[in-house]
């Protein structure tokens, strides 16, 4: 089972009840888990920040997730004071593998 994206403002409050309102219709009643993706809350590549509390809130099991990109064939990260997106896309499409961890 799938759902859409959770797409929120962090400094919104509105936006941060919204999507506690979101999470909670989709797990009331189903025993839903919850995957939580710390997307753009890395630091330069090499650590994350901690996660808000405010998702872990609802009544249901909550899945953690971490993905770390291995530097074998390329590198995920884009430093975009380094390099132009379009560069960025180039290497991406044109790598050999992009290797990811996930736990």
């Amino acid at each position: 089972l799938t759902a859409a994206h959770v797409w929120f403002e962090r400094g919104e409050s509105k936006d941060r009840q919204r999507v506690i309102d979101r999470l909670q219709n989709h797990c009331i009643g189903k025993n839903h888990p919850v995957l939580i993706f710390p997307e753009g809350t890395c630091i330069n590549n090499t650590s994350v920040m901690l996660f808000k509390k405010g998702s872990f809130e609802i009544d249901t099991t909550i899945y953690p997730v971490a993905i770390k990109y291995d530097t074998l064939y390329t590198e995920a990260f884009w430093n975009s004071s380094e390099q132009s997106i379009v560069r960025y896309l180039f290497m991406m499409l044109t790598s050999w593998a992009l290797v990811v961890n996930v736990w």
